[in-house]
């Protein structure tokens, strides 16, 4: 019974620290505030979390499990699903400035990887990776090429979600996802010469 308890406070800690982030960012988190929160001292967290850095940690991969789960579903059934994938990662990033800023930017972090980097060959994202390596084959790129293609890609989405996240730039369309074709896909020129399984 106590091992039950003891696992329910742990994610109750990491899903108000979630919570933490996303309304207040990694930098004014405070340990202290999270620990109330969950109805405990903040000394109590340092039973299941060595220091804020490793809950934060923890907190990154539970993150990253949802970024991917989003990204998953929008590649279901999409025509590109590499592109379905990028302007999905935009659109989630920009809805969720808190934790793109904790996965890409904060010296907290210990970086578990850019979801769409992630994918790159050789990863445990085999799939992803082969859906990657198809769909930059039929743009013309050769597969020597493809490695460092995909980490530009990884690059200017980051650079435009930092742009529209800090509110340098204000997009005022229907979907921010439509900035992923004119300032990436469109400007490397890629366009793939077929559809798969046509």
């Amino acid at each position: 019974m106590a091992a039950k308890r003891t696992k329910s406070l742990k994610d109750r800690l990491i899903d108000a620290t979630i919570r933490g982030i996303e309304k207040v960012g990694v930098e004014n988190l405070s340990l202290r505030k999270i620990a109330a929160d969950c109805g405990v001292t903040h000394a109590t967290a340092y039973k299941y979390f060595e220091n804020k850095q490793d809950l934060i940690s923890v907190c990154c991969g539970r993150i990253a499990v949802r970024v991917q789960a989003y990204l998953a579903r929008s590649m279901h059934d999409a025509p590109e699903p590499y592109v379905a994938m990028c302007k999905s990662y935009l659109r989630y990033m920009v809805r969720h400035p808190q934790f793109h800023a904790l996965l890409h930017m904060s010296p907290l972090t210990k970086q578990a990887g850019d979801p769409v980097i992630r994918a790159l060959p050789g990863s445990r994202y085999a799939a992803q990776s082969e859906m990657i390596r198809d769909f930059l084959g039929r743009c013309g790129v050769p597969a020597e090429e493809q490695f460092s293609l995909i980490q530009l890609i990884s690059i200017l989405l980051n650079g435009l979600i930092a742009v529209l996240t800090s509110r340098t730039a204000v997009y005022q369309g229907d979907d921010v996802s439509e900035l992923v074709d004119v300032f990436v896909f469109g400007p490397l020129g890629l366009h793939p010469k077929n559809l798969p399984g046509v």
